[in-house]
């Protein structure tokens, strides 16, 4: 009974650290329309992930920079990068910017986008969903947004990767880059959730043990 004692309230703490861990459950973005010129433009201070142009980097940040144009059936891309890095760049806290390089066609779709720490699905977003038909495609200015990224329950050294599918591209590829922001993070319902039903369950083991 002694050992059970010592050994409950443990398992009620681990459960509760298990279970808000950011590692636990993906957080699904959202995609938004951006005006013409509202957000960006691609720049030091917004730096691309993913892109089919020369994109102005901070030194020490690269991207993954892929040559393609005219008509694209589909594309898959990654890039890693460590938290500090980004930390470094951009912040805890961004939005993915896309900016559409594409003709007024509207054929082209947002198949999927993710972010991956540690190898671990945190963020995502599942297509597919129009993003073509813009008509200030290629411009540097964000046409989509994906939010928000949240990196500061991450260590340092934890990697990154971004991951973006589309396809029916009809002008070349995209251009994906990360847009700072310092709104605090709240934490999602699930989590709190989560959480409670941890701390619940501590109080349930320590009422046992009583009785």
């Amino acid at each position: 009974m002694k050992r059970f004692k010592l050994v409950a309230p443990i398992l009620g703490v681990a459960l509760v650290i298990a279970l808000s861990s950011p590692a636990f459950a993906a957080t699904a973005l959202t995609l938004n329309s951006e005006a013409k010129g509202a957000v960006g433009p691609l720049s030091t201070s917004n730096p691309c992930i993913i892109a089919a142009t020369m994109c102005q980097q901070p030194a020490g940040m690269a991207f993954n920079n892929f040559v393609s144009s005219g008509n694209i059936s589909s594309y898959d891309e990654s890039m890693t990068y460590t938290v500090a890095t980004l930390r470094q760049f951009v912040g805890n806290v961004f939005w993915v910017a896309i900016d559409v390089n594409t003709t007024t066609a509207e054929g082209e779709t947002l198949q999927l986008f993710e972010v991956r720490v540690n190898g671990v699905l945190q963020y995502f977003y599942n297509g597919p969903t129009v993003i073509g038909g813009v008509n200030n495609n290629g411009n540097g200015f964000a046409d989509w947004t994906l939010r928000t990224v949240d990196l500061s329950a991450f260590a340092p050294g934890d990697t990154v990767v971004f991951r973006a599918v589309w396809n029916n591209a009809s002008d070349g590829g995209e251009s994906y880059f990360l847009v700072p922001q310092s709104v605090p993070t709240v934490p999602e319902p699930t989590s709190l959730l989560l959480l409670g039903v941890g701390l619940a369950s501590i109080g349930f083991l320590k009422r046992k043990i009583v009785r």
